[in-house]
């Protein structure tokens, strides 16, 4: 599967990086995007001008969260079962990618929480290049996440945040304060991912 360009909008070019192509394909993903990537790419754009830094940055130079409006979230879904109602919990162990350090996932069955908020992360062509990264076309920005979920401000998850803080494959180099991490950890502990069909 190729990287995916959107029309250029405002001579800014989006695209899909490789990684969020896969990603958003995988059954285990915590979130997704069902549509077409082009659609997605629109709404992005249509939606730039109310972009925030993204956890851990100061400013719109490196990642960016790019919120999507409640009236557009037909084709996301969420995954999240809150953990009090979940049952037939099961563990595996996985990789994002290959070249990454393996841990656990841990899924269940549940009543799933509707997604009532979206939001899509993207790099700068220059962030994507940093820890030995790679950019997916000769883009701008590139989206590397899809957020969805019953939550408006969503928190990082904390592995990705100590895999950040780290530098460790797959990472960018970002700060993040005692407070962010308590907080991711403390919430994700009330959660866990449903179970694919």
């Amino acid at each position: 599967m190729r990287a995916v360009a959107a029309a250029n909008w405002r001579r800014l070019k989006l695209g899909w990086s490789q990684f969020a192509l896969t990603r958003n394909a995988d059954p285990l993903a915590a979130s997704a995007w069902l549509g077409k990537p082009e659609a997605l790419l629109e709404l992005v754009a249509g939606f730039w001008d109310q972009r925030r830094p993204g956890v851990g940055r100061a400013d719109l130079a490196q990642v960016v969260e790019v919120p999507i409006s409640p009236r557009s979230l037909a084709q996301f879904i969420s995954r999240w079962i809150p953990i009090a109602q979940a049952t037939e919990f099961q563990t595996v162990v996985v990789r994002r990618q290959p070249h990454e350090d393996p841990y656990l996932l841990t899924t269940a069955k549940g009543p799933v929480l509707p997604c009532r908020h979206a939001s899509v992360v993207l790099y700068s062509s220059a962030t994507l290049l940093e820890n030995g990264g790679v950019r997916s076309g000769d883009f701008d920005w590139e989206i590397v996440a899809v957020t969805a979920g019953p939550w408006e401000k969503e928190p990082m998850m904390p592995l990705t945040m100590a895999r950040n803080l780290l530098s460790k494959p797959g990472g960018t180099k970002a700060t993040y304060s005692a407070e962010q991490l308590a907080e991711s950890i403390y919430h994700w502990a009330g959660f866990v991912q449903a179970r694919p069909a």
